[in-house]
């Protein structure tokens, strides 16, 4: 008997040194999905940096007008054949941060990745070629998934640890767009997988450091470390005041951004337009802009630097070009073309910022020289108005300027933002447009969906017996793959590595995806 109850202990230990061993090879694979990711993701960004360049040379050039003719013919015939693209992958359109998180909560199947990855890697270079005022980082964080889902399936992963990958990839294009990778893995957590499991964690932080690296050697100098951020003199109640003052502020117009961008991508679509006219609107605006201040085009991220480091005073001329491009933005955005929201939203918050320092400036609060400061908290808040992901806002700005100083400022004015949009009933932004993915006619076709989950040691499942569990209504154990085998889930004893298949109602996957996955795992 205490042979066999040894033998028994020792088959355990050995099966908890395998499972490590496993993790281990997840590890290393997501940091090969990292890798990957940055190889792709970064180019992206080269490309359309390299694109802004030709644009900018052309238009400041000032050449003769009969070079504007071919110029608009080949961008109308670029989007016409982008929007062409998206409607025959639908899944490509937009920023990808909704069709990302979809599929990994089993919404959404990646049919054909490779095909669909190579469409939005040529969609979104594009279609932000022709100056729409979209940004980089929604579908690099698409690709990124793009690549963790063809790394799982090559690299025959296990489905439970599949989600963990697309999770890596995601983060680290995000890591990619901005060599940001502490942002990248936190915007994980709170908009796509909205789940803090700690391979999870683990995994996203491993690929984002990899794919920041690369990042980091092509951009060895990011545009945003030539902002100041000097922080003005002032009284510890002054700060006080001051901080109330922009969140109060940023959460008004970011309720105002976010139900006007909403209304006007519901009632785009209903524009009994052809598409190649709606494209022609389109690029009929950025043109326009090109030739009065082409910084503004491509998402505005150029303009917002150039304002970051020499704020211009003249406030009416700023608030133009702040409306300007958050109109431009919205039917930019509006249009469905493969391109995210984020940098937009960032400049429309640091120009947001640069009125309300202005005016202080006036009134002789603070200096010119603490612009820039408040820009910078501004745009953190904004993101937190908008997308409502306080931790990546916060992360994002100070990691990619590398000013501690508007760290512990942008923690208190994006916190009181956070509850004052709560006040103000915003819905995360990303939230908003997932809801609008799922609920679409195209989304409601299966009305069972399965959600895998990997059962750690010492998690709620560990040791229970799959007849003697109480899961929520309508949810089924279909299946238990162990060891490479799958067994029937009658009579089993759920044991650490099994890869368990629950099916569910497909319109309660949201609402049960954190409980049932904390069943399986352990913080």
């Amino acid at each position: 008997m205490f042979r066999l109850i040894k033998k028994l202990k020792d088959k355990g230990r050995w099966r908890i040194f395998k499972l490590k061993l496993i993790d281990a090879r997840l590890y290393f694979v997501s940091i090969f999905v990292g890798l990957l990711t940055g190889l792709i993701a970064v180019p992206y960004h080269y490309m359309l940096q390299y694109f802004f360049n030709l644009r900018h040379d052309f238009f400041n050039s000032h050449p003769k007008w009969y070079w504007y003719l071919p110029l608009f013919l080949l961008m109308w015939g670029i989007l016409i054949f982008v929007s062409w693209l998206v409607k025959k992958m639908p899944l490509i359109t937009g920023g990808g941060i909704p069709q990302t998180r979809g599929v990994i909560n089993g919404r959404v199947a990646y049919k054909h990745p490779f095909i669909e990855l190579v469409a939005k890697f040529v969609g979104g270079i594009l279609a932000l070629s022709t100056g729409l005022s979209l940004g980089r980082e929604g579908p690099s964080v698409q690709i990124g998934s793009y690549v963790g889902f063809l790394v799982s399936k090559w690299g025959r992963v296990l489905t439970g640890e599949r989600k963990q990958l697309l999770a890596a990839g995601a983060g680290a294009g995000l890591a990619a767009a901005f060599a940001a990778p502490l942002a990248s893995s936190l915007l994980v957590i709170e908009s796509i997988e909205r789940f803090d499991a700690p391979k999870t964690a683990i995994t996203t932080l491993l690929a984002g450091v990899v794919a920041g690296g690369v990042a980091s050697w092509i951009f060895p100098i990011s545009p945003y470390f030539q902002i100041d951020a000097i922080v003005p003199g002032m009284t510890f109640w002054s700060q006080v005041k001051l901080f109330l003052l922009l969140a109060a502020v940023v959460s008004v117009f970011g309720k105002f951004f976010s139900v006007t961008t909403l209304q006007v991508k519901r009632i785009y679509p209903a524009i009994k337009h052809p598409e190649y006219v709606k494209m022609l609107y389109l690029l009929f605006i950025a043109f326009l802009i090109s030739m009065a201040e082409v910084n503004l085009t491509g998402g505005g991220e150029q303009f917002l630097l150039l304002q970051a480091t020499s704020p211009d005073t003249h406030i009416l001329w700023i608030v133009g070009m702040m409306l300007l491009h958050f109109v431009f933005s919205i039917f930019s955005f509006s249009s469905g073309l493969p391109g995210g929201s984020f940098i937009p939203t960032l400049v429309t918050g640091g120009l947001l910022g640069q009125i309300v320092a202005l005016i202080m400036v006036r009134q002789g609060v603070i200096a010119y020289e603490n612009i820039s400061y408040i820009m910078l908290i501004c745009m953190s808040a904004f993101l937190v108005a908008v997308v409502r992901t306080p931790l990546t806002a916060i992360v994002l700005i100070t990691e990619i300027t590398g000013h501690l100083e508007v760290f512990y400022p942008s923690i208190v004015v994006g916190g009181l933002t956070y509850y004052f949009t709560e006040m103000l009933q915003i819905k995360p932004f990303n939230v908003i447009l997932y809801d609008d993915m799922i609920n679409s006619p195209a989304f409601k076709e299966e009305p069972r969906y399965t959600l895998s989950v990997e059962v750690m040691s010492g998690s709620y499942l560990d040791g229970k017996i799959v007849d003697e569990l109480r899961l929520p209504e309508r949810c089924v154990i279909i299946n238990v793959h162990r060891d490479r085998k799958n067994w029937a889930p009658k009579g089993q004893r759920l044991m650490p590595g099994d890869q368990v298949q629950i099916e569910m109602d497909s319109q309660d996957i949201e609402k049960l995806y954190e409980p049932l996955v904390s069943m399986a795992n352990i913080y």
